[in-house]
């Protein structure tokens, strides 16, 4: 799937409707851009499909987070990502660049190749309302792991799951 960075003047911020509010509102209010920077703060990510269509947006950057669980004081590199959305016109459908992958799968297959092009990082990691079941449900499909702690709370007191895809690194002998 093509991607490029997103930038703050893109129409199509106005009208994008993942059907998640808080998600909308995160990309729609362009609170991912530092304008005393210049740029995208974390780097934020514009999906195309077919014909120049967007498809979604992601927000994610790399650091250090609690490895292999947030109940541990040992950190490792991960690629967390802040927010992600796709249109809802493209929920669940196929993205025909990938016969038999939904567009949500490949936007995360982009993701997951970000992670591993960068040396040292373990993994890919977000945050998720702990009522998404849809969302659970696909990250998990996805090869992300609960973390055992449970449900924490955030952003004003919402309780949300960590979850984590570890990366499989290739052992050589």
């Amino acid at each position: 799937m093509k991607h490029r960075l997103a930038l703050p003047d893109a129409t199509d911020l106005d009208v994008f409707d993942s059907g998640n509010p808080e998600v909308d509102d995160y990309f729609k209010s362009r609170r991912w851009f530092d304008p005393e920077k210049g740029k995208a703060a974390p780097p934020t990510y514009q999906f195309v499909g077919p014909d120049e269509e967007i498809v979604g947006y992601a927000a994610a950057s790399f650091r250090k987070c609690a490895h292999p669980t947030d109940a541990v004081d040992g950190k490792a590199k991960y690629l967390v990502v802040y927010a992600a959305g796709l249109h809802r016109r493209f929920h669940g459908q196929e993205d025909p660049d990938m016969p038999g992958e939904t567009f949500a799968t490949s936007v995360f297959r982009v993701l997951e190749e970000f992670a591993r092009t960068k040396d040292g990082c373990v993994g890919l990691y977000l945050w998720v309302r702990s009522d998404n079941d849809r969302a659970i449900a696909f990250y998990e499909k996805f090869g992300f792991e609960r973390d055992p702690g449970g449900a924490v709370e955030r952003d004003e007191g919402s309780p949300h799951l960590t979850m984590r895809k570890p990366l499989q690194v290739a052992r050589s002998e």
